[in-house]
């Protein structure tokens, strides 16, 4: 290897770097004397009502796809889809927020959300093992996505 290569970066090393600047960080705090003036969590408790109105605003401030286009999105790949056939949540998610697993994971409970949504107003129909859910509210397991008409031939 010339002196111009760099090693590549291991995963273990950059755990070492992390816990040692943690460390280095803990040190340099406990060096001075706390400041008895600011509490260590300035956050209300859970139980209080600003609590959960600063929760409910965090909830809505954060970052992502809004409910219409993942609206859009289902509705798209389900008509793109062949009379009869269905498509799994997982597209829809993978469709807004990339290939990388991190990305659309994180994805899935809106999309089933936004999904649950459209079942109730009849745009779409939720099947598990090819039959319509008879709760979109209050369903578990795997499920898919279809247009309304193919659930109601199928049932």
């Amino acid at each position: 290897m010339s002196n111009s290569e760099t090693p590549p970066v291991t995963k273990s090393a950059l755990r070492r770097a992390a816990r040692k600047d943690s460390a280095a960080k803990r040190l340099a705090s406990k060096g001075g004397a706390p400041n008895r003036a600011q509490p260590k969590n300035p956050a209300p408790k859970t139980g209080d009502p600003t609590a959960k109105a600063a929760k409910a605003a965090a909830r809505t401030d954060r970052k992502g796809p809004s409910e219409a286009v993942i609206a859009e999105t289902i509705l798209r790949l389900v008509s793109a889809r062949e009379p009869g056939k269905t498509i799994c949540p997982s597209e829809v998610a993978r469709e807004i927020g990339g290939p990388q697993p991190e990305a659309w994971s994180a994805m899935m409970p809106p999309v089933r959300r936004v999904a649950v949504q459209m079942t109730k107003a009849g745009q779409i129909a939720i099947l598990r093992k090819g039959k319509p859910v008879e709760d979109p509210e209050n369903f578990r397991g795997v499920y898919r996505l279809a247009a309304p008409s193919t659930a109601v031939d199928e049932a």
